[in-house]
């Protein structure tokens, strides 16, 4: 019995910790998709730490290398004017999953503070 408890207690940690990760690789944005996703765009590829492979407009997603691993950015539309926008490696190993996510995230944040036309 106390196999079984500790097994489950394990099992429930696992998933927990999981869980945090996977809400740290995705986020909402106040804005439509087709803006969005070009903002994503250019926050992806004006850093040189990763690289684009490909890219499809009309499901809205982006399949780009870090280091030795794919990761897919996948745009979402929700409502109107809200977006979401899901970072997760490409073989499901989440090791530095969120670490990537969080860099895109803020790449994205800044892309998007950023007025038109001014040199970064």
């Amino acid at each position: 019995m106390k196999k079984i408890i500790l097994f489950l207690a394990l099992i429930l940690s696992f998933n927990c910790a999981l869980a945090n990760v996977l809400n740290e690789c995705y986020k909402i944005y106040s804005k439509d998709a087709d803006s969005l996703f070009m903002s994503a765009l250019s926050a992806i590829s004006s850093s040189d730490k990763y690289e684009i492979s490909e890219i499809q407009t009309k499901n809205g997603y982006i399949l780009f290398l870090s280091g030795s691993k794919y990761y897919l950015l996948t745009l979402t539309k929700r409502y109107q004017n809200q977006t979401e926008i899901k970072i997760l490696p490409q073989n499901s190993e989440f090791s530095q999953g969120s670490e990537v996510a969080k860099d895109i995230f803020l790449l994205i944040d800044n892309e998007i503070k950023t007025p038109m036309g001014l040199v970064k």
